[in-house]
């Protein structure tokens, strides 16, 4: 769903993600394999212009500064040209990759057009927001499907 440049709720933070562009598991163990495995979900989307561009700056980003935001949550992220709209892809490893010293159970990559960058800073907020809630990551690490990862993200 493109954004059409209204203010992000929460709700609409999540309905950019599509089941889709949900992977319930993430085979990696090691951090940047992981992050591009995220990424490779969302290769052929019709917003992607430059996959490989958009990877080299997902992994340029994170060597700068780790990308997880704690709680087992990581959000590895491009401002970047390599984008038409916000893509959001999600990621979830039950055994869980070392971002660092913090282990990761949940990873969603986000790329953003560069000129869009208060609105990724609303979809990581209310993603970020929902995530710290115990209750919120329980259902996320136990739901079966795509679609109920994304539900729970809707409540």
């Amino acid at each position: 769903m493109p954004y059409d440049g209204r203010v992000m709720s929460f709700s609409s933070a999540a309905q950019m993600l599509q089941p889709s562009q949900v992977s319930l598991g993430i085979n990696a163990t090691d951090k940047n394999e992981a992050i591009l495995e995220v990424a490779e979900i969302i290769r052929n989307h019709p917003d992607m212009l430059d996959f490989e561009t958009f990877c080299q700056e997902l992994l340029a980003r994170d060597e700068m500064r780790s990308t997880a935001a704690g709680y087992g949550v990581a959000f590895p992220h491009a401002r970047t040209d390599a984008v038409k709209e916000i893509l959001i892809a999600a990621g979830r490893s039950k055994e869980g990759v070392l971002f660092g010293e913090e282990k990761v159970h949940f990873i969603f990559v986000i790329g953003t057009p560069r000129e869009k960058v208060s609105d990724y800073l609303v979809a990581v907020g209310s993603l970020a927001r929902l995530l710290r809630m115990e209750k919120n990551r329980t259902a996320l690490m136990e739901a079966a499907t795509p679609e109920e990862f994304v539900g729970v993200l809707g409540r």
